[in-house]
């Protein structure tokens, strides 16, 4: 759903338009759902009468203790809910929901209109434009468990929505908590930004700037600028945790301590990096924290001048740039192999059916990130649907392309840094050199010149002033 979200955010921008997006907090959802109107629902989506039992006999007899201040409270029946952290707890209440849903906006077919065409050809815009072969749809919500994020391009449907949805929830006896529901308004590119009014049940509910959904955060100028700083800030914290019982314990080898940096430290900085549309600040910010830490575990100092190349080989561990674009190129994958009527599939291959590209080049999408990771892994971006099919071939390409990429992207490293080396040592003869009038130095740029004049100037002393 990260994935469909910021899909979603991309081609709202890209087509200059509004987007409004609603993300429902309920009060105790897991523990207020009517059990009877539970088991109605899973017969009327088809659930056997014996499966339907079972799952009652699960419920049955639950009863529940508080503790306060070191006493327990006397046993008290819980005869509405579903369990908390049962495995079975998220299909019925899935059920539910989806019966909740229909009823809310079986009068209404408000949301985004899209149109999309799932037969490979991602790079190819004008294959949506056919007449043929392009299927229609409306995207109005997002779901995963008990988390609801209801999205419009007006804030007229925005709130004819969240009134629908709010409607249904007090006929299924659900509670809407209007103090943690929140609303992200994304202006058209170009046009000032409104404070959007969204109201449940005559109270307001706060807007923000971003908001951070399924762990990602989603901003409100469609950067993942605020998700680097976050996830570096969350890996610094991990990291510096694991200070006195890990990286400062000399009873545990390097190797391990490694081991544990790819298991814990790396899964905290780059979650949900597939979905992410990385510029190269972003990539210089998460690779100056990747090769701090290793510099960190591996007891290299600054005064030793170890190249960052040479922090990886002896970690050996890719740049931070290798694994977004595995990842990326991973997770491309296994949308290609998605069945046509999942979400996440039908965003990646479609646009909206309203709205218009500006002229010339467009901001940095999704697409365009994955198309240059395919051309650094030495992979067709015209032929890679057909190659992502075969799991066993696409794993292979990208293992091979990545080994590939790093290579060429570490070769093309030492070769700058020895460039630099040289001209350092030898500065190019046919440059001319400008002379400082006060000493011996001499300047390859007129602008060195002007910043070490301002030394001999503080150096020099003040001048009494006259009587």
């Amino acid at each position: 759903m990260v994935f469909a979200a910021r899909q979603l955010q991309e081609k709202c921008q890209e087509q200059n338009y509004d987007l409004f997006s609603t993300y429902v907090d309920l009060t105790k959802a897991f523990d207020t759902v009517s059990r009877e109107g539970l088991w109605n629902i899973m017969a009327k989506y088809g659930c056997p009468r014996k499966f339907i039992a079972l799952v009652q006999q699960f419920h049955e007899g639950m009863q529940a203790r508080v503790q306060d201040s070191g006493e327990t409270s006397d046993p008290f029946p819980v005869t509405n809910g579903v369990k908390q952290g049962c495995v079975l707890a998220p299909t019925p209440f899935s059920l539910m929901f989806s019966a909740m849903l229909t009823d809310a906006f079986r009068d209404g077919d408000i949301g985004i209109a899209l149109r999309y065409r799932t037969d490979s050809k991602l790079f190819n815009l004008r294959r949506l434009q056919a007449k043929t072969k392009v299927t229609k749809d409306i995207i109005r919500d997002f779901l995963f468990a008990d988390d609801c994020a209801f999205n419009a391009v007006s804030e007229a449907d925005m709130q004819c929505s969240v009134d629908m949805f709010s409607s249904a929830c007090s006929n299924f006896g659900l509670t809407i908590s209007t103090k943690k529901t929140e609303v992200l308004h994304q202006p058209a590119p170009g046009k000032p930004y409104v404070e959007p009014d969204i109201t449940v049940n005559g109270q307001r509910l706060n807007t923000v700037n971003r908001f951070t959904y399924l762990g990602s955060t989603l901003s409100q100028n469609v950067t993942i600028d605020d998700e680097v700083n976050v996830r570096i800030a969350r890996a610094s914290s991990t990291f510096g945790r694991l200070y006195p019982n890990v990286w400062n314990r000399r009873g545990i080898t390097t190797q391990t301590k490694l081991k544990v940096y790819r298991a814990v430290v790396l899964p905290t900085l780059l979650y949900a990096c597939e979905t992410w549309t990385v510029y190269q600040r972003h990539a210089r910010k998460l690779n100056h924290f990747h090769t701090t830490s290793l510099r960190k575990i591996l007891g290299i100092k600054w005064q030793d001048k170890v190249p960052d190349t040479e922090v990886l080989a002896r970690a050996d561990l890719p740049s931070i740039t290798t694994i977004l674009m595995q990842s990326q190129l991973r997770w491309a994958g296994h949308v290609a192999h998605m069945p046509d009527e999942r979400l996440p599939k039908r965003l990646f291959y479609g646009e909206l059916q309203q709205g218009q590209r500006s002229h010339g080049g467009q901001k940095k999408r999704f697409k365009d990130t994955l198309k240059a990771s395919l051309k650094a892994f030495s992979i067709n971006p015209d032929t890679w649907e057909k190659s992502a099919l075969d799991r066993a071939t696409w794993r292979s390409s990208i293992h091979k392309g990545a080994k590939m990429c790093e290579a060429s992207r570490t070769t093309a490293a030492e070769l700058m840094r020895q460039t630099r080396k040289a001209r350092a040592i030898n500065p190019p003869g046919d440059v001319p050199l400008v002379p400082c009038p006060f000493c011996v130095r001499t300047f390859r740029a007129r602008i060195g010149l002007v910043s070490h004049l301002r030394t001999h100037r503080n150096s020099q002393p003040q001048q009494p002033p006259d009587d």
